[in-house]
């Protein structure tokens, strides 16, 4: 969750205006916009919150194609939130892939009812994407109801042993060469460098993390930096283990708590200008995995998904069929999302238009 990142499901490319036109053309062809209710659904309930969503069909639109990180959340959090919503409604879930969740935003934000029965899973640079892509975006983060998020996404650097890389001071004196393979890996070592002068050489290309990670014990690279730990974890535990690569610094707005000796970004802020270019770029790993309602839906549905959501990542069941599944979970409450944008959107331009320079460098 940042500014530019590799998801789970592949490399974001950044889309032309064209195919978000034509995602929309193509999503009103299919007939998904005959699915929307009439004018008298958008207003609030009259009902009771339980008979609202009785004998309804909520309609998850995955915002990327089937088989990745996002698809497994929004799967999952479907087979185990109607057991949490009053009336026990259906969930439906649709993929929506194209231009890193851009189409099923911009149809979420702008087609789908206003009553609670459409939310999306989309991926969290959503959130930033107007401020550093202006001409791409039809659609204004802050308007979104925000319902929560599955996951906190701390980012890491890893170096390879041989670096003899401990901490972010290290780097910033003697030079890394490091695997850019997309997205985060690409514009983390160009921000550090650009924010902090950093002696970090990134050597884009690569075809994925995986690619990025054995050019680093091939001896190609010295490490990768923009990676999520839980993917470190969850992909190179043995190299962990082994002290064959370790972490030298961590992008988030907290520290992660499995890594308190790591070097965190915010300690090497010199000014509030340097805190405002971060909270741009890492903001968004605050929410990693956010699920989103459109715009105008009655504050009163607001609350009955958002207490849904939150009573499903609490579920005992739901939490062991995560780790079955290997999905690491932290909540951010849809509230905590909402004024967290709001923050984000007070960044000085100066500041915007520095973070973009260095956004459009990485790509």
């Amino acid at each position: 969750g940042t500014m530019i990142r590799a998801s789970t499901v592949g490399t974001r490319r950044s889309p032309g205006p064209c195919l978000l036109v034509w995602g929309l053309a193509a999503l009103a062809a299919s007939g998904l916009a005959v699915l929307a209710l009439s004018a008298s659904a958008l207003g609030a309930p009259a009902q009771a919150a339980d008979a609202y969503f009785k004998d309804r069909q909520i309609r998850l639109i995955v915002g990327s194609a089937p088989g990745g990180g996002y698809d497994a959340y929004g799967r999952l959090l479907a087979q185990y939130m109607r057991q949490h919503v009053p009336g026990n409604p259906t969930f439906i879930v649709q993929n929506m892939p194209g231009a890193g969740s851009l189409v099923a935003a911009n149809y979420i934000y702008n087609v789908a009812p206003k009553d609670g029965t459409f939310i999306g899973a989309v991926n969290a640079m959503l959130a930033t994407d107007p401020l550093v892509y202006p001409d791409r975006v039809k659609f204004d983060p802050r308007q979104f109801r925000w319902l929560g998020s599955a996951l906190r996404e701390n980012h890491v650097g890893v170096a390879w042993n041989l670096a003899r890389v401990k901490t972010l001071d290290d780097v910033l004196k003697n030079e890394l060469i490091v695997a850019g393979t997309g997205g985060a890996t690409n514009f983390y070592p160009l921000f550090v460098d650009a924010i902090l002068g950093a002696k970090i050489k990134m050597i884009p290309g690569y075809q994925g993390t995986k690619q990025g990670m054995l050019a680093m014990e091939r001896g190609e690279v010295g490490g990768v930096v923009g990676i999520t730990w839980a993917s470190v974890k969850a992909t190179n535990g043995a190299w962990l283990r082994d002290d064959k690569i370790r972490p030298f610094v961590q992008f988030g707005l907290k520290k992660h708590p499995e890594l308190p000796d790591v070097s965190w970004i915010y300690d090497y802020a010199r000014n509030g200008d340097d805190r405002a270019a971060m909270d741009l770029a890492f903001g968004n790993s605050e929410f990693g995995r956010p699920f989103i309602a459109p715009p105008g839906v009655p504050d009163e549905v607001v609350e009955i998904l958002r207490d849904a959501f939150e009573d499903t990542m609490n579920d005992p069941e739901f939490r062991a069929d995560a780790e079955k599944r290997q999905l690491d979970l932290e909540i951010t409450r849809g509230a905590e999302i909402q004024s967290l944008i709001e923050k984000i959107y007070k960044t000085p331009p100066a500041v915007v238009e520095r973070v973009k320079r260095i956004v459009q460098s990485a790509e």
